[in-house]
């Protein structure tokens, strides 16, 4: 009886050690799939006090930062002690997405993980054909940083199918082929017509510089379907934005009745990094003073330099001949709140809905090879002002038409422009009798 209990304990511990040995192997190899490039915490401390100091220098958001709870003199020492204490250069990645994802995104700040790296390349690529050279040189900071030779091999050893920070090791390779539906940015164009409100509207989800040629065919086939209408509600809720080049050219160049100019004003910090990225970009710059215009006037001690951005249309050959509203939300961000503040400073349409989300540029944000690990750090480097000196960022776009809290924007006018069509068609006294 003894005996057995004694092979029964060996078997237990032979399982045991089994078991405790697949642990240690399942750890070891989990570990060594995470570490891409072997950062030592040295390196990693080093990183993440170089990208704070990118930060202070030339980020221009931190009065938003500091009303969302974002303290200069104490939010960096923790980052620090977090990043020493990762194990794996995957784990320091997503402290490093975390750390700037601490600030929500304001400004476009964020890491790049694979996913939106492989993006970025496609985007560029997508521009050929499309955009002048002057347009291509103001992009080549960005192709520089993209094809730095530290950040294509990290990137290459990340998986760029997924969003998410994962190491491309141990992934079956049908989990690292990009689907279709992944690369989408959105439906394409299309129109809905509402002949009780004398109404059409055209729903547009984003504005993709890979669908140019695609949309300019479908959009200039909707406009002509429009055109019986003395309505045209452009649907741009929730369109994070995409290329300048699209609203400029496939939506105001056809449409525009009048002479039409907008004018904005955007303040920064002309640090060394800011500079190089302005004069690549064909930005002047006025140095902030107090006889600068009022607008700016508020921002005294806050930046060292602004400039001032003019985009203007000449009278298309065949616009649109009715009035045209711009349903908007906060959701509204990037290129298409260009678009937005185009339109609420010519009136070119009136905008419908609730604030934008903000952050429309005079330029691409920047991206910043980060100097041990290779990865990319993107920030907007100025700030927009709105017309009333209120920051773009922070206060977006306010509507020209507001609709009640709870309310569907699309609906309230369309119950607004039936009411007008009905009372248009009730008789005056007297008339037909």
């Amino acid at each position: 009886m003894k005996g057995k209990g004694k092979i029964l304990l060996f078997m237990l511990l032979g399982v045991l050690a089994v078991a405790v040995g697949f642990g240690l192997f399942v750890f070891w190899q989990n570990r060594e799939n995470q570490t891409v490039l072997d950062l030592t915490a040295q390196q990693k401390t080093v990183e993440v006090e170089a990208l704070w100091q990118i930060l202070t220098e030339s980020y221009p958001f931190w009065e938003e930062a500091t009303q969302a709870g974002i303290s200069q003199e104490d939010f960096l020492a923790p980052w620090l002690e977090k990043a020493a204490a990762t194990k794996t250069d995957i784990e320091y990645f997503k402290c490093l997405d975390a750390m700037v994802g601490e600030f929500g995104g304001l400004g476009h700040l964020g890491i790049l993980d694979g996913q939106t790296y492989r993006l970025y390349r496609e985007a560029l690529s997508a521009g050929d054909g499309i955009l002048t050279q002057e347009e291509e040189e103001k992009l080549a900071p960005l192709v520089q940083a993209l094809n730095a030779p530290a950040t294509q091999q990290v990137y290459a050893l990340l998986d760029q199918s997924h969003s998410g920070f994962r190491s491309r090791k141990g992934l079956k390779e049908e989990y690292l082929q990009v689907q279709e539906s992944e690369t989408s940015q959105g439906e394409r164009p299309a129109l809905t017509t509402y002949p009780e409100s004398q109404a059409a509207c055209l729903r547009i989800s984003s504005f993709p510089l890979d669908h140019y040629w695609e949309d300019s065919a479908i959009l200039d086939y909707l406009y002509r379907q429009a055109k019986d209408y003395p309505n045209l509600i452009l649907d741009i809720r929730g369109n994070g934005g995409g290329s300048d080049r699209y609203w400029q050219d496939l939506i105001v160049a056809p449409n525009a009745k009048e002479l039409a100019r907008s004018q904005r004003y955007f303040l920064f910090q002309d640090s060394g990094l800011v500079r190089a990225y302005r004069e690549a970009n064909g930005i002047p710059a006025q140095p902030l003073t107090s006889e600068s215009p009022a607008p700016l006037n508020r921002y005294l001690g806050q930046f060292s330099h602004y400039t001032a951005d003019v985009t203007a249309f000449e009278i298309a050959s065949h616009p649109y001949p009715g009035k045209i509203w711009v349903l908007v939300d906060e959701g509204v961000y990037s290129a298409a709140e260009n678009f937005v503040a185009f339109c609420k400073n010519t009136g070119f349409a009136t905008l419908v809905g609730e604030a934008t989300g903000g952050d429309g540029g005079i330029a691409d944000p920047i991206l910043v090879s980060l100097p041990e690990s290779g990865l990319l750090l993107r920030f907007s480097v100025f700030y927009g002002i709105n017309a009333d000196g209120t920051g773009n960022e922070a206060a977006g776009t306010q509507p020209d038409l507001s609709v009640p809290q709870g309310e569907d924007a699309l609906a309230f006018l369309l119950d607004q422009l039936e009411e007008e069509t009905d009372a248009a068609s009730v008789p005056l006294q007297g008339q037909g009798q």
